[in-house]
């Protein structure tokens, strides 16, 4: 089962493997919020961890797919111990390095030592020297001791994938998360969700349209979004027409389709499109 790791009332998936399975088997998107380790500044495509909407938690939750956990002591400051500990694994690292270099170094040596010597040889005859021995493996040996040591600045970095620490893992219900799908607008909220990724689509965040969703027929990555979605709470909720007028006009100007969902007085779900046609009066 996956973990979800609640913080300030939203969940979030950490795991790369974890974060393509929800993707590409249950059409669960997402939204990639942190930074790209291999490219650090730049805001264009973004990285784990992965923050879901309260929608596809508890979703996720209902279907068993995953469980929400809060872990109590992933803020805490390191012990002395695990200070330490951290610090003979970092001397570790760049100890290993430090003699994969030195190695590499003498391979590369060892293959030039002819050329070494005879260039030292030529130096000594423009000298007027000629009757010195130079012993291949004094002179290896010397531009062995030659070699610089290696800074804790030219090393590889690790960058663990998972929290290095023993975390303390408690789970949690579904009624804890930020915005809510247990009071009335979240349960209206959420049965619309629902009742649109069992119908097939892939569904985000409609924040950027002026939405509460956009539908994709398929990966977002592939497709455009077909429909945004605005969730209506109340039926007999009145509209201005100019905020229709204004939900319609944005729609077509973004090329997508505006939809009105909302739950009937029967508990099912109901969708109301709006659509631009030509004036009757020319």
């Amino acid at each position: 089962m996956i973990r979800l790791y609640l913080e300030n009332g939203v969940a979030y998936v950490w795991n790369a493997d974890d974060w393509h399975l929800l993707r590409t088997k249950h059409r669960v998107c997402g939204s990639l919020i942190g930074s790209v380790p291999s490219l650090p500044r730049q805001n264009d495509f973004q990285g784990l961890p992965m923050a879901l909407m309260s929608e596809e938690t508890a979703l996720l939750l209902e279907l068993g797919i995953c469980e929400l956990c809060v872990a109590k002591n992933i803020n805490e400051n390191p012990s002395e111990e695990e200070k330490l500990n951290i610090k003979i694994q970092d001397q570790r690292i760049l100890d290993e390095q430090a003699e994969a270099f030195r190695k590499k170094k003498i391979e590369q040596i060892s293959q030039k030592i002819d050329i070494i010597v005879a260039g030292k040889q030529k130096k000594l005859l423009l000298k007027g020297i000629t009757n010195v021995h130079l012993d291949k493996q004094t002179l290896l040996q010397e531009e062995i001791n030659k070699f610089p040591s290696l800074a804790p600045s030219q090393t590889l970095v690790h960058l663990p994938t998972e929290h290095p620490r023993e975390i303390d893992i408690t789970t949690v219900p579904v009624d804890i998360l930020q915005p809510s799908v247990v009071d009335k607008e979240g349960k209206i909220r959420y049965s619309i969700f629902k009742d649109l990724w069992t119908k097939g689509y892939y569904i985000t965040t409609g924040s950027k349209f002026g939405s509460d969703y956009l539908l994709y027929p398929g990966d977002p990555v592939r497709f455009h979004a077909t429909y945004m979605v605005r969730c209506v709470y109340d039926t007999m909720t009145f509209f201005r027409p100019t905020n229709l007028v204004a939900f319609g006009r944005l729609s077509v100007a973004v090329n997508k389709i505006a939809v009105l969902a909302f739950c009937n007085r029967y508990g099912n779900i109901e969708y109301q499109s709006l659509q631009w046609h030509d004036s009757i009066n020319g």
